[in-house]
């Protein structure tokens, strides 16, 4: 284990310092939500995905994918849908997948409405003058290298109700977690432990939210899950700390320190833990990212990204924010004590 000695910085005077950092990037995520609000994707918002299979052709030639999303993408634009996503898929990366928002000439579609779905869906894949029928004929204006029909395309509704269900149940999945994880910190530590590490462990997620938004990335169903990944990460580095507060105050040598002593003793003795699991864990995410960039993978783009935001934030947090928030609380409860005896 990398250990780092010497180490005479103040973690806990430089918390003034440290907190407002948070809190403004918290601040200005929350001012861009109720400005221009989140980068909601189909998946939330609701919509249809359109899948195109150009067969083997576009499998063997990957050199013409960008002039068929060019010719693709003229045709949706011209029939009045609006695209909330693409990305390719597929075991050749041959199948080109659109996500349409449910709006059509710059009117928004009724989501609720299963009437309007079905009259969305069928301005998309009827048989008469459909979206399909139009996209096909632009491919083979393009190329006569390969014959390609509407046959190859498909359709379906996605999102709307059924995700908003899936982010209720999520967001009351995650705050019932938060609250078992309490009981238990509080029992393993102290009651300012368990808020300590909850009060940290929400700065992580506020400031993935926000950087998400500030960043305009796609918020889809990816999300969640990587919120839930975000809250497990580092629920887990906060109690390290935790864990090391709790054997350095039963040293001898630090029986008359103080509390902002011992959490800064407990600081640098698990920084080096802290930096290394830290970038080890960035570089795997950030050459996910990379690839998934690269290769055009927006789905796991969509993940990987608000991962790396969550992971700096749990890294700041456990390091600069958990340790001190703990002395803070230390001192209220002192206080409050000293209040009821008098």
């Amino acid at each position: 284990m990398m250990k780092i000695k010497n180490i005479t910085f103040n973690f806990f005077k430089r918390f003034k310092i440290f907190a407002p950092i948070s809190l403004a990037i918290i601040l200005a995520g929350f001012i861009v939500m109720m400005i221009i609000g989140m980068n909601v994707g189909i998946d939330f918002a609701g919509g249809a995905t359109v899948s195109i299979d150009f067969g083997d052709y576009v499998a063997n030639n990957q050199d013409i994918k960008d002039d068929l999303v060019n010719e693709v993408n003229a045709v949706v634009n011209a029939e009045g849908f609006e695209i909330g996503s693409i990305r390719w898929s597929g075991t050749d990366e041959n199948i080109y997948e659109i996500g349409l928002k449910y709006t059509l000439n710059g009117k928004k579609v009724d989501s609720t409405s299963e009437t309007a779905q079905s009259e969305f869906l069928e301005k998309i894949e009827g048989e008469n003058d459909s979206l399909k029928d139009k996209i096909a004929t632009a491919v083979n204006g393009y190329t006569d290298a390969f014959e390609f029909t509407a046959d190859s395309i498909s359709a379906n509704i996605v999102g709307g109700e059924t995700s908003k269900k899936l982010l209720n149940n999520a967001i009351l999945a995650t705050a019932i977690a938060i609250v078992i994880m309490l009981i238990y910190i509080a029992i393993r530590f102290t009651l300012s432990s368990g808020l300590a590490a909850i009060i940290a462990l929400s700065h992580d997620v506020l400031v993935m939210i926000a950087l998400t938004t500030i960043f305009r990335i796609q918020v889809n169903t990816t999300f969640i899950a990587a919120i839930i990944t975000i809250v497990g990460y580092s629920i887990n580095a906060t109690i390290v700390i935790f864990d090391r507060i709790r054997e350095v105050s039963k040293l001898e040598s630090m029986k008359d320190a103080s509390d902002w002593e011992i959490a800064n003793k407990s600081i640098v003795d698990t920084l080096g833990r802290s930096i290394l699991t830290t970038i080890t864990t960035l570089a795997v995410i950030v050459v996910l990212a990379i690839v998934c960039s690269v290769l055009g993978i927006s789905t796991m783009s969509e993940f990987a990204l608000p991962i790396i935001f969550g992971l700096m934030a749990g890294a700041y947090s456990s390091v600069f924010l958990s340790a001190p928030m703990w002395v803070y609380l230390r001192k209220l409860g002192k206080k409050i004590k000293a209040k009821k005896k008098a």
